[in-house]
C-alpha cells in the first residue's frame, strides 16, 4: 500500500468521489422520478450529478485559494500575535523539567500558510488522475454489474444489492451532515470574524469523515487561530463553546438519528486503522480510513463466511 499509492491514493479517492455522486445522483432520482413525476434515466442523472459536484468543488477550491491567499499577505501580524500567545505559555509552561521556549518559537505561521497552499496547489493540479479513474467508474458501472450477475448466483444477486443500498445510504447521510457540519462551522466563525472562515468551514465538511480526530481537529484549530488573531479571551471562548455544540449536536444527535444507529465500528479497531493509513498515506489515508472501513464493514456482515470478522470489527457485536 506504501510503495502503491501513488495509484492506490487517487484510486480510492476517485471510488470515493464516485459513492458520494451515485448516492446523490440516487437520491435525485427518486426526488425527480417518484415525487415529481418526471421522467429521467439514470446515465443523465449521473452526468448531471457529476458535473455540479466538480463545478461545486472548483467553486470550494478557488473560495480556498483566494481565503489563504488573503491570509497569508497578513501572516505577519498573526506571527507577532502568536510570539504574545507563546511567550505567555512560555512562562506558564517552562520550569526546571520542561522548556517549551525552542519548540514555540520554532513555529512559523507564514511558513505553514505557504506549505498548506503549495500542497493543495499541488493536490489540485494531480485531481485529473482522479477524475480519469471517476470516469472509467462511471463507464463501466453497468458492465461490472453485468459481469457479478453471470459469474454470482441469485441469492449473491440480493446480497450485493443489499451491499450497494446500504453503502448508498451511507455516503448520502455522511455527505449531509458534513456539509450541515461545514455550514455551521462557516457560519459561526463568519459571525465571529475569523478571516479563516471559509477554510476552516471546508475543512470540517471533510474532518467530519474521521471520527473522534476529526471532530477535535474541527474545534481546536479554529479555536487556536481565533485566540492568534484576536488576542483576547471572549472570541475564541465563544468560538470553543459553538464549535463544541455543533459537533455534538450533528456527531452525537443528529448522525445517529439518521442512520438508525452509529458507524457500529469498534473505537479501537477504528483507531488502529486510523493510525496505519495515517502513517502510509498522510493526512489523505486519514480521510479514506473511515469510508474504507464502513465499507467492509458492510460487505463482511452481508457474508456468512466473513460475517464473524464483521463481528469482531463492529463495536457491540450487533450487525
Amino acid at each position: 500500500m506504501y510503495f502503491g499509492k501513488f495509484i492506490l491514493l487517487p484510486f480510492f479517492l476517485a471510488l470515493f468521489f464516485y459513492l458520494v455522486i451515485k448516492s446523490i445522483t440516487n437520491k435525485f432520482l427518486i426526488l425527480i422520478n417518484q415525487r415529481l413525476g418526471l421522467r429521467i434515466n439514470e446515465i443523465t442523472a449521473m452526468s448531471l450529478m457529476f458535473s455540479t459536484v466538480f463545478l461545486f468543488l472548483y467553486f470550494i477550491w478557488i473560495i480556498l485559494k483566494f481565503n489563504l491567499i488573503s491570509v497569508m499577505q497578513k501572516s505577519e501580524n498573526y506571527q507577532e500575535n502568536f510570539d504574545q500567545v507563546t511567550t505567555i505559555l512560555s512562562n506558564l509552561l517552562s520550569n526546571g523539567f520542561f522548556q517549551s521556549d525552542e519548540l514555540l518559537k520554532s513555529i512559523d505561521l507564514i511558513l505553514i500558510f505557504s506549505n498548506v497552499l503549495n500542497n493543495l496547489t499541488a493536490f489540485a493540479g494531480n485531481f485529473s488522475f482522479i477524475i480519469i479513474f471517476l470516469i472509467f467508474f462511471i463507464v463501466e458501472e453497468k458492465y461490472f454489474i453485468k459481469k457479478i450477475k453471470i459469474i454470482s448466483k441469485s441469492k449473491n444477486i440480493k446480497i450485493l444489492n443489499k451491499i450497494n443500498s446500504d453503502i448508498y445510504s451511507y455516503f448520502q447521510l455522511k455527505t449531509l451532515t458534513s456539509c450541515l457540519t461545514g455550514i455551521l462551522t462557516f457560519l459561526i466563525l463568519f459571525l465571529m470574524k475569523s478571516d479563516l472562515a471559509p477554510a476552516f468551514g471546508i475543512l470540517s465538511f471533510f474532518l467530519n469523515f474521521i471520527p473522534f480526530i476529526g471532530s477535535l481537529l474541527s474545534i481546536a484549530l479554529p479555536f487556536l487561530f481565533t485566540l492568534i488573531q484576536f488576542l483576547s479571551y471572549y472570541e475564541p471562548l465563544f468560538t470553543l463553546l459553538l464549535l463544541l455544540i455543533v459537533q455534538i449536536y450533528v456527531g452525537n444527535i443528529l448522525e445517529p438519528k439518521l442512520m438508525g444507529k452509529t458507524l457500529n465500528i469498534s473505537p479501537l479497531v477504528m483507531i488502529i486503522f486510523l493510525t496505519v493509513m495515517g502513517k502510509l498515506w498522510g493526512i489523505t489515508g486519514m480521510f479514506l480510513s473511515v469510508p474504507i472501513l464502513v465499507v467492509f464493514l458492510i460487505i463482511l456482515s452481508n457474508f456468512n463466511s466473513t460475517k464473524r470478522i464483521a463481528i469482531l470489527v463492529s463495536e457491540k457485536g450487533d450487525l
